[in-house]
């Protein structure tokens, strides 16, 4: 008689139960698991229940709308704009720190005039422009700063939604808007 295949077979059954036993073992240590976080976690009711502690994210307005906010939120914007500068124009302007800054390599273009990024609300900035001699016309160099504008700070920031220029005495202004100047497709 050959006891080959009844060993084969009792090594099979074997090998069978085995892992049946693992994975039976297996399963209740993950169900003793689960009662035991079940338990120790706290209920509704629970008194001892700790507060749940905010996230840098949370204390970040996602909407600003007091006037502190408001002016982060333009102060941000504009050092969006300054980056765009130094980052797109780096073969030829360097170090924009301020507006200012860009008529050291263009001494004739509007945006060196730009006194202030200002935010009367959130998605929305106005730029004002110090008095100089117009290169174009007022409409035309308020235009320019307004499209220029939104096209750059609206690429990076999807919640802007208008860039109103106006003068400092509040003679000439222009409004570029999303609507308007879709962001660039990159």
């Amino acid at each position: 008689m050959n006891h080959k295949p009844a060993a084969l077979i009792f090594i099979a059954i074997g090998t069978l139960l085995v892992s049946a036993c693992t994975h039976a073992e297996s399963t209740a240590a993950s169900e003793l698991t689960v009662q035991a976080s079940e338990a120790s976690a706290p209920s509704e009711h629970d008194s001892r229940q700790t507060p749940a502690v905010p996230s840098a994210t949370d204390s970040a307005p996602s909407n600003p709308s007091s006037e502190k906010e408001l002016a982060a939120w333009a102060e941000e914007k504009k050092q969006d704009w300054m980056d765009d500068i130094n980052e797109g124009w780096e073969d030829v302007v360097m170090d924009i720190d301020e507006p200012a800054d860009f008529l050291k390599w263009y001494p004739s273009d509007p945006h060196g005039h730009i006194e202030s990024f200002q935010a009367p609300r959130y998605g929305h900035l106005v730029l004002t422009l110090e008095p100089y001699a117009w290169e174009t016309d007022a409409f035309s160099d308020l235009a320019y700063v307004g499209s220029n504008t939104m096209l750059r700070i609206g690429a990076r920031d999807k919640n802007l939604q208008s860039v109103t220029v106006v003068t400092r005495d509040q003679e000439h202004s222009y409004e570029a808007t999303r609507e308007n100047w879709p962001p660039v497709e990159q």
